[in-house]
């Protein structure tokens, strides 16, 4: 906790505040009454209050969200690790559905999932730190390795993350099944397996045959008792996917 402490004061006086907008950010039921947070678009500055507020409103109801769906091509490093610490301290699940994408700022996100599916269909991947202006300078390179730290304290294997600090910032690097597998991934919607969704807010579950990889399914947790994060503030950059 002190590392990340310091991780975050670092990120924050490393560059100014980014002028992104907000992540769509809702929560959904699904059929079989089950709740779930969905966000997509970039990752920024008051996403991890919005996402917070969800899982009270949910709670009040007497509701429990079940997991988080992302569809995000980055955005704000510092919200992000801020978003992963509510859903790691929440022990939510996370998952990319097959068409979405999780790349830059959005794999801590998602790496924090206590449990994490991911569609074969779906891209997920990582690079190195840019400023808001698309520059790589000193207070980036150490922005990425502070990244790289956050990454491996959820879990993310040196593999991936060396070839998320040797990836250019303008570049990306897209993970394969074999190496989000080596990070806990489950891997869902097999062709053999896969099913037509049911509705967009369903596709998530379309095909989830967990049985292929784990006998395990996302768990519907108490999230009553959270801490408030720091709010300091980076961007990075997401190219699109090649």
């Amino acid at each position: 906790m002190a590392m990340l402490s310091s991780i975050l004061k670092l990120l924050g006086a490393a560059v100014v505040s980014t002028t992104a907008t907000a992540a769509d950010l809702k929560s959904v039921t699904l059929r079989g009454d089950i709740t779930i947070i969905t966000l997509s678009g970039d990752v920024a500055e008051g996403d991890t209050e919005a996402a917070e507020g969800l899982i009270k409103t949910a709670n009040d109801g007497n509701r429990l969200i079940s997991a988080v769906r992302l569809d995000s091509p980055g955005g704000s490093l510092a919200e992000a690790v801020q978003l992963a610490n509510l859903i790691h301290r929440a022990k939510l699940p996370t998952i990319v559905a097959a068409g979405s994408r999780c790349a830059s700022a959005c794999f801590i996100v998602f790496a924090a999932g206590n449990e994490k599916f991911a569609s074969y269909d779906a891209a997920i991947g990582v690079h190195g730190v840019s400023d808001k202006f698309g520059h790589e300078t000193a207070q980036t390179e150490e922005a990425t390795i502070a990244m790289g730290r956050i990454a491996s304290g959820f879990g993310v294997p040196p593999r991936i993350i060396g070839r998320m600090v040797t990836t250019h910032a303008h570049d990306i690097a897209w993970l394969t099944p074999s190496e989000l597998r080596a990070m806990g991934t489950i891997m869902t919607d097999r062709p053999a397996h896969r099913a037509p969704p049911t509705s967009s807010d369903d596709r998530w579950l379309a095909g989830l045959d967990i049985r292929s990889e784990e006998e395990t399914t996302p768990q519907q947790i108490d999230r009553r008792s959270l801490k408030d994060a720091p709010e300091p503030d980076r961007h990075v950059s997401h190219p699109q996917r090649k």
